[in-house]
């Protein structure tokens, strides 16, 4: 029987990102961790700061009602099928994953109709990557690295995130856990106005 795998986990929380303090999510929900809400028996509001451990042992506990999900359909998948499907069910719920896997759809369906659930618009980028994972067999997180986003007021700062390695939380034969490093911003042009006027110059000596 198929299982998720350590990839698969990996790949569903670098879609979703990680605060390890309480945040309001885009429709006013409590959150913490990998997408920890109340519904998942676990009040983030108010809750102390997590530690990395702690958040990815929740996630752990959560992620089994995806995988049940996926299970009681009963299809025979392959392990990035499978995982595709948990990281689908994860963010659009078990009635959206029996209704894509309905009405008949072969597997090949599954995949194509996988990309009617793009609302809001935000999501069409973490669907087209479970499209791609489902049907070409390819993970889009390759080095097992996550993003973790602090938490400013009551929301996430997305632009402040730093990336951790995710996999010696659930894999015991990856290296040890490392400090997380502060993502670098890409180098921005520098403007010389010194190298303006020289410009300037040379038009005005071809002109004449």
């Amino acid at each position: 029987m198929t299982t998720l795998s350590t990839r698969g986990m990996i790949e569903i929380i670098s879609h979703e990102g990680v605060c390890l303090d309480p945040y309001l999510d885009s429709v006013g929900v409590w959150t913490i961790g990998a997408g920890q809400t109340k519904s998942d028996g676990f009040d983030p509001k108010g809750h102390k700061r997590l530690t990395l451990q702690e958040c990815f042992d929740l996630f752990k506990k959560k992620i089994k009602q995806y995988t049940d999900a996926v299970d009681k359909l009963g299809l025979n998948l392959s392990q990035t099928q499978y995982d595709a499907l948990v990281s689908f069910c994860y963010n659009c719920g078990p009635g959206n994953l029996r209704l894509l896997c309905g009405k008949g759809r072969s597997l090949s369906q599954i995949g194509d109709a996988m990309m009617l659930y793009v609302i809001p618009k935000e999501i069409t980028e973490r669907r087209q990557k479970e499209q791609t994972l489902f049907k070409k067999g390819v993970y889009s997180n390759t080095d097992g690295k996550v993003l973790v986003f602090p938490v400013k007021g009551t929301k996430p700062s997305y632009r402040d995130g730093v990336k951790i390695d995710a996999r010696p939380y659930f894999d015991p034969a990856a290296p040890a856990p490392t400090d997380p490093k502060p993502i670098q911003p890409a180098p921005q042009p520098s403007f010389s106005w010194a190298a303006f006027f020289v410009s300037i110059a040379s038009i005005f000596k071809r002109a004449k």
